[in-house]
């Protein structure tokens, strides 16, 4: 059994500034975006095709 004084743990909460939440998000989805780009040459902010390894057609929607 111990016999120390027990530790009393201070929680540190803090908001945190909407702009770094912002900023590490964006960062986030700026990184995801690369990613696609480099793995499919494909850029998906722009929806346009890019030169690289897949052949990217357009496919017209069926009419019902």
């Amino acid at each position: 059994m111990f016999t120390e004084n027990p530790v009393t743990v201070i929680s540190s909460r803090r908001t945190v500034p909407e702009a770094e939440i912002e900023e590490f998000f964006a960062s986030a989805e700026k990184e995801r975006q690369k990613r696609f780009k480099d793995k499919y040459n494909y850029d998906i902010v722009k929806d346009t095709p890019l030169e690289g390894r897949f052949e990217w057609i357009q496919l017209k929607p069926r009419r019902r």
